[in-house]
């Protein structure tokens, strides 16, 4: 995973958020 500066809880936030395409279906 790249990193983007996120923390994993803010990035699956983001994710669950829809901001980030393609993640969404990952296994947090």
């Amino acid at each position: 995973m790249r990193k983007f500066g996120l923390s994993r809880i803010t990035f699956r936030e983001l994710a669950l958020g829809g901001q980030i395409p393609g993640v969404t279906k990952a296994s947090w």
